[in-house]
């Protein structure tokens, strides 16, 4: 899809598959809330070829839909100023690849020493007038790729393909012992472990969650293998690997071996990142480079 930028405005020129829709519908196809689609209708901010649109209007090939996806906002966490390890930017996208031991969010707004943290600090330096809009989270030691969306129509459309399956994120993760098959599946669902409040468990009447996972190499007590997630349920990796008998290293919660060479949280990161672009729609494949704990031991 042909898009560009002008000062708040996305200008997007329509293509054959676009047209013939209106103007709302071509907005509902973000999955915008229709409270945020009744905004953007009241404050006549949306043009069409340069005129305020009528939202009932049909596009045609050709024309130029400009919605304010660029318009300032305030950055909704405080800022702190830290490294961060981007893999991917542009005016839509953000792609970090988190360090373990560092939470993604605080738990209150006024929170510090979170990834969020630093995301608002670089939003500051670089005049990225932009909440922060992350996609999805990971584990405080888990590493790896977390996506975050810059404006509410890629973070509204990213949110829908995460529930949909369509974000598809792979893991590496060392596992205790040596695996009997080089690949399969576990297909059991997870809730809560009553007895333990920050565990979850294999439970009959849990959530459906299903892993798939291959073996990537064989070492003498452990192995390297590649995890794709096709729910994304609390811990769902920890406990499913923990349920097929091998328990990620250092995942003492989960019966993994709590100490192993360098390794001081539990071996997963979050390796690989493939989707669509939200705007352009061109097709994106990330790698996450592995950190040093878990190349030591590889």
């Amino acid at each position: 899809m042909k898009v560009t930028r002008k000062d708040e405005y996305l200008i997007i020129t329509i293509e054959q598959k676009q047209a013939n829709q209106t103007v709302r519908e071509f907005l509902q196809h973000y999955h915008l809330s229709r409270k945020k689609i009744h905004e953007l209708y009241m404050n006549k901010r949306v043009k069409l070829n340069k005129e305020i649109a009528n939202f009932n209007a049909v596009l045609q090939i050709g024309d130029k839909l400009a919605i304010p996806v660029f318009e300032k906002e305030v950055i909704d966490f405080k800022p702190q100023k830290m490294k961060l390890d981007i893999i991917y930017e542009d005016d839509h996208l953000l792609i970090i690849n988190k360090p373990a031991g560092l939470m993604v969010h605080p738990d209150q707004k006024e929170g510090m020493n979170t990834l969020v943290n630093g995301v608002a600090y670089y939003y500051q330096e670089h005049q990225i007038h932009h909440r922060i809009r992350y996609i999805h989270r990971l584990d405080t030691d888990t590493s790896g790729g977390i996506i975050f969306a810059k404006h509410y129509l890629a973070h509204s459309l990213m949110d829908h393909w995460l529930a949909e399956k369509k974000i598809k994120r792979w893991y590496l993760g060392l596992v205790n012992g040596r695996l009997s098959t080089k690949k399969g599946k576990i297909h059991a669902p997870i809730g809560k472990d009553r007895h333990h409040s920050a565990r979850r468990r294999v439970a009959k009447n849990g959530d459906t969650a299903l892993t798939y996972y291959q073996l990537k190499q064989q070492f003498k007590t452990y192995a390297l293998v590649e995890l794709e997630l096709k729910t994304g349920r609390t811990h769902q990796i920890r406990v499913h690997m923990s349920h097929l008998g091998h328990p990620l290293l250092g995942d003492h919660l989960y019966g993994g071996p709590a100490k192993v060479g360098p390794l001081r949280r539990q071996a997963l990161h979050s390796s690989r990142i493939e989707m669509i672009h939200p705007i352009t729609e061109a097709p994106l494949k990330f790698e996450v480079p592995l950190p040093l704990d878990m190349k030591k031991l590889i």
